[in-house]
């Protein structure tokens, strides 16, 4: 029942909406998702939203948003991000696939397999975040656009950059 609750059209809808409403610039809502995301793609195991405040803080970008892009990675995504990296990471590095095996266990596979998924992390989260801000710009700048023509109201009033 709750996982039907997270994919529901009005989760994400209430999630776009909360996001809208946020009193700041585009720019520093975009940024601060874009950090969110970031922190969330690369495997700091529940410790994202840890990371992303003080780097919202010192990139002066919006809190609240750096928040919001965390949840990009969640219970439901996380296997799927993590192989993907894990994947990017092993192309990056010139390592073969290879099927489940007992050698696994060997200490330096372990490292092996934590670097690539660590290089494809950083590259991953790094391009998801570059997309992610242009994404969320283009979404609020557009959303607030419309907002102000349908009250009549000549061009954006935002004082804050």
């Amino acid at each position: 029942m709750r996982v039907q609750y997270w994919l529901s059209l009005s989760h994400i809808k209430s999630f776009v909406k909360k996001m809208m409403r946020i009193d700041d610039s585009p720019q520093k809502i975009a940024r601060g998702f874009a950090i969110g995301v970031f922190w969330g793609v690369l495997p700091t195991f529940g410790l994202a939203i840890v990371f992303s405040l003080p780097t919202a803080v010192l990139l002066r970008a919006n809190k609240i948003a750096s928040i919001l892009g965390t949840f990009v990675s969640n219970p439901l995504t996380t296997p799927f991000v993590y192989a993907f990296s894990y994947k990017i990471g092993q192309w990056v590095l010139g390592h073969s696939s290879s099927a489940f095996s007992w050698k696994f266990i060997n200490i330096e596979e372990l490292l092996n397999i934590s670097k690539s998924l660590l290089i494809g992390s950083v590259i991953f989260s790094l391009i998801l975040s570059l997309v992610t801000y242009l994404l969320v710009l283009m979404i609020v700048s557009n959303y607030r656009r419309r907002k102000h023509s349908k009250a009549g109201i000549p061009g954006e009033k935002s004082s804050r950059k």
